[in-house]
C-alpha cells in the first residue's frame, strides 16, 4: 500500500463522533478548509444542490440548543441542507429504492467536512436528532431546502471511546459477485 493510501486510511480511522468540545472557536482558515472540502464534493450530475449555514455566534448557538440537545458544546455548527429544485432525481423513477440524490450529495459533503476536520486536528459529530421544523423556522430555511443533518465542529475535549475501534471484519461486510 502506498504511503498516501496508508495516511488516508489512518485519517479515516482517527475520525470519531466527538461528544464534548472545548470552549474555543475554530479559526477562519480552518472553517474555510471545511467549507472548501464541501464545495469540492461530488454530486449527482454535478448539480451541486448542497446548501450550508454556519452558526458560530452565541445567539445562533442558543437557537441550535433549542433544536437539539446534542450540540455537545461545539462552538461551530454547520446546518446542512439541499435545494430540492436543483437536486438530481432518477428519471424515470426506478422503484421504491430510489431517492432524491440531494440527500446523498449532502451526505458526501458532510463526510468530506468531517474528514477535513480530523485532518486539521479538529473533531466533529453529525447530528440528525434535531427538530427540523424549529430549525427551519429559527434559521429561515427556505421551503424548497430539505434539511439533512447538523455538523458539530470544534476542538475535542475527549478521547474516542473504546467502542470507536470496533469494526466488523471485511468478511462480514463484503460479498463477491452475489450477496
Amino acid at each position: 500500500m502506498s504511503k498516501i493510501a496508508s495516511e488516508y486510511l489512518d485519517l479515516i480511522a482517527r475520525r470519531y463522533s466527538c461528544r464534548r468540545f472545548r470552549d474555543e472557536q475554530i479559526t477562519d482558515d480552518e472553517l474555510a478548509m471545511l467549507l472548501e472540502a464541501a464545495r469540492l464534493s461530488p454530486s449527482a450530475r454535478n448539480y451541486q444542490p448542497t446548501r450550508l449555514c454556519v452558526v458560530q455566534d452565541a445567539e445562533g448557538l442558543a437557537k441550535i440548543d433549542r433544536c437539539t440537545a446534542c450540540r455537545y458544546g461545539a462552538p461551530t455548527v454547520i446546518i446542512a441542507a439541499y435545494d430540492e429544485r436543483c437536486s438530481s432525481h432518477p428519471v424515470p423513477p426506478k422503484g421504491p429504492e430510489t431517492c432524491d440524490f440531494g440527500d446523498i450529495d449532502t451526505t458526501i459533503a458532510l463526510t468530506n467536512m468531517d474528514n477535513a476536520a480530523t485532518s486539521l486536528g479538529l473533531a466533529a459529530c453529525w447530528v440528525g436528532a434535531f427538530d427540523h421544523d424549529m430549525a427551519r423556522e429559527l434559521f429561515g430555511v427556505p421551503e424548497h431546502y430539505r434539511l439533512v443533518d447538523l455538523l458539530m465542529v470544534g476542538y475535542p475535549d475527549m478521547d474516542p471511546s473504546p467502542k470507536h475501534v470496533e469494526r466488523r471484519s471485511l468478511d462480514e461486510m463484503v460479498a463477491r459477485e452475489t450477496f
